[in-house]
């Protein structure tokens, strides 16, 4: 990391005002107190996840990456209780056929697991750092 990068680091995940903004982005505000849910044992929150969704989806713009559209941490649970017609308008910008990768960030009470749907391979992969089985997570998002 250069040195300026280390030092705001550091200044992050030192004490300070829990509220103060770190960094904003995308419509997005992240806090120290989101910073510190990065730390070890600590449990991510929905601003760390979706800014970093946001972050992936602005690398994708840039040649010799993948297109990506990724979903916030609020989609997977909004279709699951309410179904495709409370989220069918999420996507109204964005022609998912057209990407090669898609995100649905799924949050499990304890844990985040990720699902990755590649367009290209036809695929739908389902990551979780507990090994559940994500079967019909995979099958609501079809």
């Amino acid at each position: 990391l250069f040195q300026a990068m280390e030092k705001d680091i550091i200044a992050a995940f030192s004490d300070g005002e829990p509220e103060e903004i770190m960094s904003s982005a995308f419509k997005l505000k992240v806090t120290r107190e989101d910073i510190h849910t990065l730390r070890n044992l600590c449990w991510l929150n929905d601003e760390v996840i979706n800014f970093y969704m946001c972050l992936l989806m602005e690398r994708s713009k840039k040649e010799g990456y993948p297109s990506v559209h990724a979903f916030s941490t609020f989609f997977y649970p909004k279709l699951i209780s309410e179904g495709y017609r409370a989220v069918r308008r999420w996507t109204k910008d964005v022609d998912l056929f057209k990407q090669d990768l898609i995100l649905v960030p799924i949050h499990l009470r304890v844990h985040w697991a990720l699902v990755v749907i590649d367009v290209r391979k036809k695929t739908i992969k389902y990551f979780d750092s507990m090994a559940q089985k994500g079967d019909k997570i995979c099958e609501a998002l079809l």
